[in-house]
């Protein structure tokens, strides 16, 4: 068979998703297998994978990995008690992805994966600007001027930069966060930054979908906890916002699932914002294989800019 293959896969911290389709966009298999926490495992599994689908459908012509904001941060090698040597560093293994099937292989954010799956899904967003903030086991944002990703030091250390307007008596106490500092953005505005403040709340531990439904259940604590991390989340995007001005916000990850957060991220900008020109919000499906799909559109693209060169 000579159909050309492009695959996307998306890597989380738990779970490990792959949509393998055509180079004109047909989806043919889709796959998802737990993350191991150990790099050589994990590029042994993405090696068998290339080689079955090449074996099936296909030679594989062009990759497109979507990193959780999790593993995308360069301090990552000088996280505490784990030697350099037990991380996950993506960057090269699209590079040794590349080398062994000798395809292209590019590495995007979770972030920049839901921002080019909205393009996708919405015309009306090709000459706009666009900010997209990933919230799930770690969280990004990444800022777009007509399509063309912009590369902003407020989109690179926007999760470990410190939560604004911070009151330990509003916001709780933190650990020390895995990059070395205290009260991060990720620490309080992420999955398990949510769980968290219910634990040291109530201790008692909740996962998010409990905490999600409890709110829905008017349960005191849950919906104390979910209006306080609306409140983060506001606070954290209101730098972004003004700096960048964007015209659309998307927000996807497991933690803007909640179907009203929307409209509560807006008040709470109002709330903290002086300014009236805020973007339009739009909260991306809680779909498992959203950031493979985003991945496997650059895949795509990339294929068909090489053909063309």
């Amino acid at each position: 068979m000579n159909t050309a293959i492009v695959m996307g896969i998306s890597i989380d911290s738990l779970l490990t998703h792959s949509i393998i389709s055509t180079s004109c966009g047909k989806e043919v298999y889709r796959t998802v297998q737990k993350t191991s926490d150990d790099k050589q495992n994990l590029f042994k599994y993405l090696a068998e994978l290339i080689s079955q689908i090449s074996w099936r459908y296909g030679q594989v012509t062009a990759i497109g990995i979507s990193a959780s904001e999790y593993y995308s941060s360069d301090f990552l090698s000088t996280e505490r008690n784990c030697s350099q040597a037990e991380h996950l560093p993506l960057a090269q293994l699209a590079i040794d992805l590349t080398n062994r099937f000798n395809c292209d292989c590019i590495l995007i954010n979770h972030a920049q994966s839901a921002a080019i799956t909205e393009f996708q899904r919405s015309k009306t967003l090709t000459n706009s600007t666009v900010l997209s903030a990933t919230i799930g086991d770690s969280c990004g944002i990444s800022f777009y001027n007509k399509m063309t990703n912009v590369h902003h030091s407020l989109c690179a250390n926007w999760a470990h930069s410190t939560l604004p307007n911070f009151q330990w008596l509003v916001d709780g106490l933190t650990p020390i966060c895995r990059c070395g500092n205290e009260t991060c953005i990720e620490q309080f505005v992420s999955e398990k930054g949510i769980e968290r403040q219910y634990h040291q709340v109530v201790l008692r531990d909740r996962t998010l979908s409990q905490i999600f439904d409890g709110v829905d259940e008017v349960d005191t604590h849950s919906t104390r906890i979910y209006r306080t991390f609306v409140d983060q989340l506001a606070r954290s995007l209101i730098k972004p916002i003004q700096s960048l001005r964007p015209k659309q916000l998307i927000l996807s990850g497991s933690a803007s699932a909640y179907p009203s957060l929307r409209n509560d991220l807006k008040v709470a900008l109002y709330r903290n914002n002086a300014t009236s020109d805020l973007p339009v919000i739009t909260q991306l499906p809680q779909d498992k294989f959203l950031f493979a799909y985003g991945a496997s559109l650059i895949a795509i693209k990339n294929n068909n800019n090489h053909l063309r060169s």
